[in-house]
């Protein structure tokens, strides 16, 4: 069974040639059409031809429930991922989707990489969080804590180091970073190229309140507007992180709508793996610096 979008062009796939395909529909207004549908007809293979902002936890369910495995057309944005987790079928990349089941069964282990990974690199981590302390600090305060929201809404105060000028949004309110802010300071503006202002961010992950590798926390300033996306509250189903998928293929200058994409991707194809693919990306961009600043 095959989803597309409503306005999708003539189909040039050969899905035909690799699977029996019982039915191709436009992607459903309501949930309950398509678990109808799934429920009738009973696929062994749901195939997602759009994003996946189009596919909520209920039809997530629905297929786990009826076991029908659900395939998501990979797209430009996925590339990060490693190859060998991608199937083609019909002339395209596809990536499975790995189930809630699995999911839930990895968190204990993901806690306990967050916090190994931690203890390891404290060595060079910790000089280094004092010495850019003590370069802050002949400028005002170094440290800067923000509200964001976290796990199932909740609020926490995340700690970075400060890279803009004391009192930025005194006269503004609450604003969003653009790529090149003027109220960044030079300092400020390697810290943040370089990622190295997200360091602090290690005490959230120690406390429980962020992972290592997960969506990037927003500020509830911004959530009602956000909120306003299809799903968007999807991505605070798990923890927030340091790194993602979302920063290292986009960084400041992505739209809410890309780093939504990516969010989302994320939930459902999170794994041990793909955790350790992305850190190793950002260590990676951490020497070279991020080019999208």
């Amino acid at each position: 069974m095959v989803i597309e979008p409503a306005d999708s062009p003539v189909r040039s796939d050969r899905l035909n040639e690799d699977f029996d395909v019982v039915l191709r529909v436009p992607t459903p207004s309501r949930t309950e059409q398509l678990t109808a549908i799934l429920r009738r007809l009973r696929p062994k293979v749901l195939l997602l031809k759009n994003s996946l902002d189009s596919i909520d936890e209920p039809t997530v369910a629905a297929c786990q429930q009826l076991d029908v495995e659900i395939l998501v057309l990979a797209r430009p944005v996925y590339g990060l991922l490693p190859t060998r987790g991608l199937r083609r079928f019909g002339g395209l990349p596809w990536i499975r989707l790995r189930s809630s089941q699995r999911r839930r069964a990895s968190l204990h282990v993901k806690r306990c990489l967050d916090l190994g990974i931690i203890a390891l690199s404290a060595l060079p981590a910790l000089p280094l969080i004092l010495a850019i302390t003590i370069v802050l600090s002949f400028t005002g305060p170094p440290f800067y804590r923000q509200q964001r929201v976290g796990t199932g809404g909740r609020p926490f105060y995340m700690i970075k180091f400060r890279t803009m000028q004391p009192g930025s949004e005194r006269d503004t309110g609450p604003v969003l970073a653009q790529p090149e802010d003027i109220r960044v300071t030079r300092v400020g503006r390697h810290l943040r190229r370089t990622r190295l202002d997200e360091l602090p961010q290690l005490w959230n992950v120690i406390r429980g309140e962020m992972s290592l590798v997960g969506p990037r926390p927003e500020r509830p300033e911004f959530i009602a507007e956000f909120r306003q996306l299809p799903h968007y509250d999807l991505r605070h189903l798990t923890r927030p992180g340091l790194t993602g998928l979302a920063q290292l293929t986009g960084g400041y200058a992505a739209t809410v709508e890309e780093k939504l994409r990516c969010d989302l991707f994320y939930l459902n194809c999170r794994s041990l793996r793909l955790d350790l693919s992305l850190l190793a990306l950002t260590v990676l961009d951490l020497f070279r610096g991020f080019p999208r600043g």
